[in-house]
């Protein structure tokens, strides 16, 4: 990279590709190489090469009229000093990066006060493409600041006659991420609660000329933002790279749509996404090649959140320089839901039950569940929010908002005449709901929380049809006594 640098401030400074001479109508070129396809370049004339001599690098410059009033500046005087006679002599350091500010100064200044480019690639005939090269043709000799609408800053050059430099036209990428809870792992997908806190980092992949950087997000209707809670900048300008952390307010700003947020800013965001981090230009002057800008932000799954499915998506990506954008990137939250279904030991249904949810097989945690909008399914409950029991209907319950995870079953109240549950039963989500099926009022199968009850045998009781046969059989007894008895009576009469 230095060594790129030191080549392009050679150019940039001292390039002599002419002859110690020149008439009054000479004139020379620029050919920019690597030229970008979408990009436009433009270039400004901001000195007038009066003469110059080969053999001892000197070279005698004027200020352009157009940039008289940028020169008189105090801006422009910390890098030029210019005489009574309107010469300019560079007096500031030769570093890549001092040259670097100044020619993003300078197109700064150009467009904020209209001065127009010389040349060209959006008007017809004025850059000529051959083989991936770009050439600006008939130009007055002098320095150039050249640009394009990438945002990659190209850079100054002198034409005498003919100049050619590299452009730097590498787009910005962008990488973005979510975080799983469960092991703090950062990739493209993760699973959580309803009312979780969704954690996300986006990696800003820089290159030199960093322009105009808004990061825009859109959330799904299931995500609700919350905040951005850290940007970083990896400053990769020495062998050992840098992290600094970037100044809200200074650095980057965060606007998002009142209607979601109404206390983050009182500005509304440029588009329909939900927020933009807009950097801001002194903070882009100070990105290299290679730098990166990680932005890290919050979200909460809420109660609008899709159960499985295609997951609940956020979408990102990066606009820079005029309008361009980078490849937007998205990621996904999935959260899911569980059929919890009643029956007896032949599978039919059964009303009555009422549950509560556990994380642990005794004691731990109860998971809160709230009745949702439509009367029957119930979800996850916020930290904000009271739980309530699960109460089953028509043999069967939905309740939804889960992350992947082992929970507990506990019954509190049990069908009439059916035996309640003595202990927890346990379930697993993972990666998936646990779905019933139903044939009618028969339990089919599926992998939802089937809870089976028994009926307790019925036990005799006082003045039931037990004690009545006890009854009638002692009756039977006691007249079978009886005539038994008078039957020996008359035998004896007879034998006496």
């Amino acid at each position: 990279m230095k060594k790129i640098i030191s080549f392009t401030l050679a150019l940039m400074m001292i390039l002599t590709l002419a002859t110690t001479a020149f008439a009054d109508d000479a004139t020379g070129s620029i050919t920019i190489n690597g030229i970008g396809t979408e990009a436009t370049y433009s270039i400004y004339k901001l000195l007038d090469l009066e003469s110059y001599n080969q053999e001892t690098g000197a070279y005698s410059y004027t200020v352009n009229s157009a940039w008289k009033n940028y020169f008189e500046t105090s801006d422009a005087l910390q890098y030029f000093a210019i005489d009574n006679a309107g010469y300019a002599t560079w007096i500031a350091s030769e570093d890549g990066s001092t040259v670097a500010a100044f020619a993003k100064n300078a197109l700064a200044y150009a467009k904020a006060n209209g001065i127009a480019p010389v040349k060209s690639s959006a008007n017809a005939g004025e850059f000529v493409v051959t083989e991936g090269s770009g050439k600006f043709s008939g130009l007055e000799l002098g320095y150039y600041l050249v640009d394009s609408t990438m945002g990659a800053l190209c850079g100054l050059t002198t034409t005498n006659p003919d100049a050619s430099i590299n452009a730097k036209n590498a787009k910005p990428t962008i990488d973005k991420q979510v975080q799983e809870d469960s092991t703090n792992q950062w990739a493209e997908e993760n699973t959580a609660d309803v009312g979780q806190t969704v954690h996300y980092r986006v990696t800003i992949n820089v290159h030199a000329g960093a322009e105009n950087y808004v990061l825009h997000d859109v959330m799904s209707a299931g995500l609700t933002f919350d905040k951005v809670t850290k940007v970083e900048h990896i400053d990769t300008s020495s062998s050992t790279p840098v992290t600094k952390t970037a100044v809200a307010g200074t650095d980057y700003t965060v606007f998002t749509d009142p209607d979601i947020t109404p206390d983050v800013t009182t500005d509304n965001v440029s588009d329909d996404c939900t927020l933009e981090v807009r950097f801001s230009k002194a903070f882009c002057d100070s990105l290299e090649t290679n730098d990166k800008v990680i932005v890290y932000y919050q979200a909460m799954l809420n109660r609008n959140a899709i159960v499985a499915e295609n997951g609940n998506p956020n979408e990102t990506w990066l606009q820079y320089g005029e309008n361009h954008t980078t490849t937007h990137d998205t990621v996904k939250t999935y959260t899911f839901g569980i059929d919890i279904v009643k029956t007896d030991s032949q599978n039919a249904l059964l009303d009555g039950a009422q549950f509560k949810i556990y994380d642990a097989e005794t004691k731990g945690n109860e998971v809160a569940v709230v009745l949702m909008d439509d009367g029957v399914t119930y979800r996850r409950a916020r930290e904000d929010e009271t739980g309530i029991p699960i109460v089953v209907k028509d043999g069967k319950v939905r309740v939804v908002g889960f992350d992947n995870g082992t929970y507990y079953l506990e019954e509190t109240v049990a069908p009439q005449g059916y035996n309640k549950l003595t202990t927890r039963q346990k379930f697993i989500i993972s990666d998936g709901n646990l779905d019933a099926t139903f044939n009618g009022d028969i339990y089919s199968t599926g992998s939802g929380v089937h809870v089976v009850n028994k009926t307790g045998t019925m036990l005799p009781e006082t003045g039931g049809m037990g004690t009545t046969l006890f009854v009638t059989i002692g009756a039977m007894m006691v007249m079978a006594a009886g005539v038994l008895l008078v039957t020996k009576k008359r035998m004896s009469m007879i034998e006496d």
